[in-house]
């Protein structure tokens, strides 16, 4: 059992075919096929089920293998990457976690900042709902990942405060409105997110999404098509102050009425025994919160 064997199970794990894992690693479908046959083979068990197309799926002693996989490379990657800071280098895989959803602006800033200081630092970036990235973090497939705090079971720092926000089309019987409360927003219409941060959003406006239904009128996976749909006076839509359009046309963004402050951090498994990579990264964001610190922020 080898390293390279591991890397090949883990990444077919992730891709779901040989086609893209051995694109992924830079090899050929059947080194990648001879690694994962040599590894079963050493194991005593057969990890991936295929088919004659060639995907592949886990079994049931390959979950449990995975995750023990996952945790050995990524110290190994840790281990690597304190080495090379040994002798003043600093390079390796930064596997990063986000949710657009939650803060583009944010990801795109310190992303920027972070390849300029580190340039020899590979960055891999996993995108998906905001449950994802807590799991992601949780099971060693992400190094570090942004999040909304309080965040249970990882650790995290604090980089910015958000707020939400009500967006409302023109024209709408709250867009003269100075702040919106809670009872406001029952009988309205919502168009939000398809993901599980959006029900917390909700939450946080005052909306009982747990103890009854939410008035959820529209579900869309793009920011661009809700913020359109709520012009178009299909619905109000809940949104973090940091997604607004730099120029609001057609809807009006009200602040709530109790403000609702949106808590954004880095978290990772355990600061500890974080990367070297995934510790630089939360220094790089939070050298980027104190400079936004002296900067105006944007009204709702």
């Amino acid at each position: 059992m080898n390293f390279s064997q591991l890397q090949c199970f883990v990444t077919l794990v992730e891709t779901g075919s040989f086609t893209e894992a051995a694109y992924t690693l830079g090899l050929t479908q059947s080194t990648v096929s001879h690694a994962l046959s040599a590894l079963e083979h050493e194991l005593g068990v057969t990890l991936l089920e295929r088919n004659r197309k060639g995907v592949v799926a886990l079994t049931n002693p390959g979950q449990k293998i995975l995750l023990h996989t996952r945790a050995l490379l990524a110290q190994a990657e840790a281990i690597e990457q304190e080495a090379k800071a040994a002798h003043g280098e600093t390079s390796g895989k930064l596997r990063l976690g986000t949710t657009l959803s939650l803060c583009p602006d944010v990801l795109a800033s310190v992303l920027t900042r972070f390849r300029a200081s580190y340039p020899h630092m590979e960055v891999v970036l996993f995108e998906g709902m905001l449950q994802e990235v807590y799991k992601w973090i949780e099971s060693d497939i992400i190094d570090v990942g942004f999040v909304l705090l309080p965040a249970s079971g990882i650790e995290s720092t604090l980089i910015t405060t958000d707020e939400l926000c009500v967006l409302v089309p023109t024209g709408h019987r709250l867009h003269a409105k100075t702040v919106v409360s809670p009872g406001e927003l029952r009988d309205e219409g919502l168009i939000m997110a398809k993901s599980e941060c959006s029900f917390q959003m909700m939450e946080r406006a005052g909306l009982e999404c747990r103890r009854s239904r939410p008035p959820l009128r529209y579900q869309a996976s793009d920011s661009t098509t809700i913020l359109a749909m709520v012009r178009e006076g299909l619905g109000i839509t809940l949104i973090p102050r940091m997604m607004l359009p730099k120029k609001l046309e057609g809807v009006v963004a009200l602040p709530l009425d109790p403000p609702q402050p949106l808590q954004i951090g880095l978290a990772v498994r355990s600061q500890e025994m974080a990367s070297r990579g995934a510790t630089l990264f939360v220094q790089t964001a939070l050298a980027w919160a104190q400079e936004q610190t002296s900067l105006p922020l944007r009204a709702c």
